[in-house]
């Protein structure tokens, strides 16, 4: 009886231990993009799925202060949260640039209308990462960056290769978190502005943003923005 039990009890716990599926769960935030006279430039949507604690995929929308949809990212973390394969897709130029597989090969890629696709495979994958990986690394590895700096290698589609960046933690007020994030290479950082982050250490949440944007002004041109996020 004794045993019976006992192998009662062993199967209900290896049958729990299969039956309870982990719990898909979809989270949404929105950011608000500002010029440095504080007004409106676009505004974003994010949804993000995740299983249990991981993230799976996400979808960002950036709107226009209409409300007109002028780009989207989508990307898929399944096979790695530091590198997601991605696809952004400005919808006003239909420009495209992103991270792909191909035969299990990461490959950067970027597309202007009337020009051939340019590819190029990624040569390493050592600290390497792409789209909003960095991001999910920092606010899980806030505590890192009061002992010191954080190096990082970041994919830029525009240069079809990764480049090292170090994060710097700057200040700190309560929970929020001041960093920077710039070039690890001082002669390339000249030439490259910072990006100032604020993230929430209580909550594991990005707050603000101050830098240069992914999307570009009307002009096509280059803009920085102060983005602030809030969290539904």
């Amino acid at each position: 009886m004794k045993n019976l039990i006992t192998s009662v009890l062993l199967l209900l716990v290896v049958n729990t231990s299969f039956a309870i599926p982990e719990i898909t769960t979809d989270v949404s935030y929105r950011g608000e993009a500002r010029d440095e006279d504080n007004n409106l430039v676009y505004r974003e949507k994010h949804t993000v799925k995740f299983v249990g604690d991981r993230v799976l995929n996400s979808l960002t929308e950036y709107m226009s202060p209409d409300g007109e949809l002028i780009a989207t990212m989508e990307s898929d973390y399944s096979k790695s949260v530091a590198m997601p394969t991605y696809l952004f897709v400005d919808k006003r130029t239909g420009h495209r640039e992103g991270l792909r597989l191909d035969d299990d090969k990461y490959m950067i890629f970027i597309h202007e209308p009337g020009e051939e696709e340019k590819v190029k495979p990624l040569k390493s994958t050592d600290n390497v990462f792409s789209c909003q990986g960095w991001h999910y690394y920092l606010v899980n590895n806030l505590d890192r960056l009061a002992e010191g700096n954080v190096d990082i290698n970041l994919i830029l589609p525009s240069e079809l290769k990764a480049y090292g960046f170090e994060v710097e933690q700057v200040g700190a007020d309560g929970n929020l978190v001041n960093a920077v994030l710039k070039l690890d290479n001082w002669f390339l950082r000249i030439f490259a502005p910072e990006l100032e982050l604020v993230y929430d250490r209580e909550l594991r949440k990005l707050v603000r943003y101050e830098g240069i944007s992914n999307i570009q002004d009307e002009d096509g041109d280059n803009q920085d923005v102060i983005i602030t996020y809030s969290y539904d």
